[in-house]
């Protein structure tokens, strides 16, 4: 029904402005997007900024000690004005969009499978009132029962998850002041966290049709980021973001930005003690680099580095982080345009631990191997 309406509105909209003289309607790219002191859980939910993520990634073990790894992501984005479509506004046509992607990896097999959905083809929408966001019937996030935990669920490559993640820790604000974070050429975005969440779910598959298969305890941990506000990503070649939980307790995120000329244009990161106390990191507090191997796409020709190190020296962290399965990589032209890896990976040195890396549009700008 919303997409009979929605046809008769862009019908309607064409013969109005063949008719009449053309208005743009209001949009929320009108004045700059709000700076305002974060509050949760209110802000968990979504805000009508330009731009808007939830993510969630996960190390998880069935009950017969499958190791598995997880990725659900749902993006929210307002349609700007400035993008002309047939000649008129964008946000003339659609207000917003919402897109969600999905993985499952074996851990033992090194078998990887992804999907990704668009709410031009599914009912999609997300709360302003609490964490509430959906793509289609089964991909979900939403405030668990207990009013903390987030109850996830989704479908990809013959998998069906149910998951229940519980924060371990207080929520995190990332950047300086608390919850803005410097996006370089981009802009500002407001990033919050749960970095370390306590798994409980099943899991159904894979089999052809997952809801037919018996579902399989499953336990594990997840790190859970919610992103918004008026940043461009466009302005930028792409980044590198790392979200490291070590086996003391603590977690570390840093990630950098990657400017079109090669350059580190913006880095920072986070380190969040196993008591909660957080430490903003600025750039020369941390060291992250490319340590020489790399991957390959075969199905995009991207080349992504496979080995990092990770120093933090005021707190003795110094590990290599590598893949643990060299083929992560998230092919969502079809939805967000953007090729990206995003992937499980392990942790040893100083310390151990499991993470995820998420590495941005290398299929569009290659990879040099100068790092940090």
């Amino acid at each position: 029904m919303r997409h009979a309406t929605t046809a008769i509105a862009i019908a309607t909209v064409i013969v109005l402005a063949a008719c009449t003289p053309f208005a743009a309607p209001p949009s929320v790219y009108d004045a700059p997007y709000p700076v305002v002191a974060v509050e949760l859980p209110r802000d968990d939910a979504g805000h009508p900024a330009p731009v808007e993520w939830w993510y969630w990634v996960g190390h998880l073990e069935d009950e017969n000690g499958r190791p598995l790894a997880f990725q659900l992501t749902f993006f929210k984005a307002y349609a700007p004005p400035a993008l002309p479509i047939l000649g008129l506004p964008a946000n003339l046509w659609l207000e917003k969009g919402h897109v969600a992607h999905a993985a499952v990896v074996d851990l033992e097999t090194g078998r990887h499978v992804m999907d990704q959905r668009i709410d031009f083809f599914f009912e999609a929408d997300a709360s302003y009132a609490d964490l509430d966001v959906f793509v289609g019937p089964s991909w979900a996030a939403a405030r668990a029962e207990d009013g903390v935990s987030h109850a996830l669920r989704f479908t990809v490559g013959g998998y069906a998850l149910e998951l229940v993640a519980t924060p371990r820790k207080a929520a995190v604000l990332h950047g300086d002041p608390p919850g803005i974070q410097s996006m370089g050429a981009g802009g500002v975005s407001y990033y919050t966290a749960h970095t370390r969440m306590a798994v409980e779910g099943t899991v159904r598959g894979p089999c052809l049709v997952p809801a037919a298969c018996r579902a399989v305890p499953l336990t594990g941990q997840a790190w859970f980021d919610h992103q918004w506000g008026d940043f461009r990503v466009d302005r930028f070649a792409g980044w590198d973001w790392f979200a490291l939980q070590l086996d003391d307790g603590s977690e570390v995120m840093i990630y950098l930005i990657r400017g079109l000329d090669g350059t580190i244009e913006s880095a920072a990161g986070t380190r969040v003690g196993a008591d909660g106390w957080v430490r903003t990191l600025g750039e020369g507090d941390f060291v992250l680099e490319a340590t020489g191997p790399t991957w390959t796409s075969p199905s995009t020709g991207a080349t992504y580095p496979a080995e990092w190190r990770v120093a933090v020296p005021a707190f003795g962290v110094d590990v290599v982080v590598t893949p643990r399965v060299a083929d992560q990589e998230m092919n969502t032209r079809a939805t967000t345009g953007i090729v990206y890896w995003e992937g499980a990976v392990a942790v040893r040195g100083s310390h151990g631990g499991v993470g995820f890396v998420e590495l941005t549009n290398y299929d569009r700008v290659p990879w040099a191997s100068a790092g940090r």
